[in-house]
């Protein structure tokens, strides 16, 4: 094995060391975040109470309640809600190619807080036979309509990811604004239960809740990981992505509509909990590269960790604790300012794009056309036109890469290309 092999095989083992590290540091906070809370109980305690039930050998009834009852299924709903807002917000930096866009962008969270807001002020259920889940289903139905919009357009008029975006960001601020005026006109404590769910809490979540948010979101976590090699030609450009047999508008309105499916089923149970599909990929990104393939469990694992942790800090903060997105928030915000001002400019820049684009259209268009017979430096170097001294590096095709092009497989032409000829291909962008 080449020296470029063994250090881009390096490389993906550092990737996955990190994903590992960070799902070991969840795993610790769901164990720590059992002995935090209102009801004093020590660490050791906790868990004895927590491994007694689940062995329904049930000692102290009163620490069960608390730790079982209520702080587990909140632990639940923090590795879930942390794990997926962070996926969503992977989605949507590389949809829109813009490191700052999150799963809220699109208007989701406003339309959420409008819904649950309905239910609080009005009593204004969209199913009124809904019992306790009235309010979630508000909210999970309103945050839909935007994407609705944004889908129902894009079906008669060609969409630009910026259009998306401020199509989301205008009817976020319309649902703002009626929200505005519902508060505005609302008694107190219907203000103070509003400015609890936006900011975003899980001392609501009991047992009832997991099922249906790990039912409907685990499905669309797992659709979403598997576009990871689409969300990858992706990186190239809408142009150079046509070129490599995909279509990007189909791909972006498809995982578009999945993110909101995955965020509205989070934030219809805990509400809107900032930053994390924000800072998770931007934090994910500097250790593990913009390679869907090892960015998408990264952030996961991060954004599970974080939320955890910013739980369990809210949980011991104030009198009676503090709403979790208080604390992630606050933690963000700086967190996020460092990542601006210590990231490398080859992670996100704009001008490294189209060298990008010309490399990857080239090389594609080369193993597409050519893999009939082994490719040879010679060929390759007169075909390469400006970038030459690029293409002059790839080797012969292997059969598996011969069988994509000839099959039409350019979606995961770009990944096994990678596989085979990492050094040659990686050095010139970061991109992949």
């Amino acid at each position: 094995m080449s020296s470029k092999h063994q250090e881009y095989h390096a490389e993906n083992r550092k990737k996955v060391i990190f994903t590992i590290i960070f799902i070991i540091i969840a795993a610790a906070a769901f164990f720590l975040t059992l002995g935090f809370g209102v009801y004093k109980i020590s660490i050791v305690h906790a868990l004895e109470v927590f491994f007694d039930h689940l062995t329904g050998n049930i000692v102290d009834e009163r620490g069960d309640y608390y730790i079982w009852e209520l702080r587990a299924p909140r632990a639940l709903a923090a590795i879930l809600v942390g794990a997926g807002l962070s996926l969503a917000g992977v989605v949507m930096q590389n949809d829109f190619k813009n490191p700052l866009a999150e799963p809220y962008t699109m208007g989701i969270s406003s339309g959420a807080f409008l819904g649950a807001v309905l239910a609080m002020a009005y009593g204004f259920y969209i199913i009124p036979i809904a019992g306790n889940f009235g309010e979630v289903i508000n909210a999970f139905v309103l945050s839909l309509v935007p994407t609705a919009i944004i889908v129902l357009i894009s079906m008669f008029r060609k969409m630009t990811p910026t259009a998306m975006i401020l199509t989301g960001v205008a009817i976020m601020f319309l649902f703002s604004s009626i929200t505005q005026i519902i508060l505005v006109t609302s008694p107190s404590e219907t203000v103070a239960s509003a400015y609890e769910w936006r900011v975003g809490t899980f001392s609501s979540i009991r047992w009832q809740h997991i099922p249906i948010m790990l039912g409907v979101s685990a499905p669309l976590i797992v659709l979403l990981m598997l576009f990871y090699k689409k969300l990858n030609v992706m990186y190239v450009g809408d142009r150079s992505a046509k070129t490599l047999g995909e279509d990007p508008r189909n791909i972006r309105i498809i995982t578009l509509v999945l993110v909101s499916f995955l965020t509205a089923i989070l934030v219809s149970f805990t509400g809107t909990i900032g930053f994390i599909g924000l800072v998770g990929p931007q934090i994910a990104r500097i250790f593990v590269g913009s390679n869907n393939k090892y960015l998408i469990p990264a952030s996961m694992a991060f954004g599970a960790a974080f939320i955890l942790i910013a739980d369990t800090v809210a949980k011991v903060t104030g009198t009676n604790g503090l709403p979790v997105g208080v604390i992630s928030s606050m933690v963000g915000g700086p967190l996020f300012l460092y990542i601006l001002a210590k990231q490398k400019k080859s992670a996100w820049l704009r001008s490294d794009y189209p060298f990008a684009v010309d490399l990857y259209t080239g090389v594609a268009e080369l193993l597409a056309y050519r893999f009939q017979d082994p490719l040879h430096a010679g060929e390759i170097g007169d075909a390469g036109g400006q970038h030459a001294p690029v293409f002059t590096a790839v080797p012969a095709a292997s059969d598996e890469l011969r069988g994509d092009a000839a099959h039409g497989h350019h979606s995961t032409l770009l990944s096994h290309l990678l596989d085979e000829h990492p050094g040659q291909l990686l050095a010139p962008v970061r991109l992949l």
